[in-house]
């Protein structure tokens, strides 16, 4: 089950660390910036979120604050390649 948590919450930190990248790599303006920061935020957030659950003993709701977003990028994942 932690090694699940631990994969999730790799997966959040990796596609923060994208957006992170893709921000200042590409021509946004300002409003466009800041629709690409609340993501991170959000994402940072859900690892740290996990992070501290999972060390409070609390794994279902560490699977589930560190999952959630996986499933959303996943989904993201795939319209994108179909």
């Amino acid at each position: 089950m932690k090694t699940l948590i631990y994969g999730c919450m790799l997966v959040d930190a990796a596609t923060a660390m994208f957006l992170f990248f893709s921000l200042f790599g590409s021509g946004q303006d300002s409003a466009g910036k800041g629709m690409i920061f609340l993501p991170i935020l959000a994402l940072i957030a859900c690892v740290a979120g996990a992070y501290f659950l999972l060390g409070a003993g609390h794994t279902g709701w560490a699977l589930g604050v560190s999952g959630f977003p996986v499933i959303i990028v996943a989904y993201l994942l795939f319209i994108s390649f179909t």
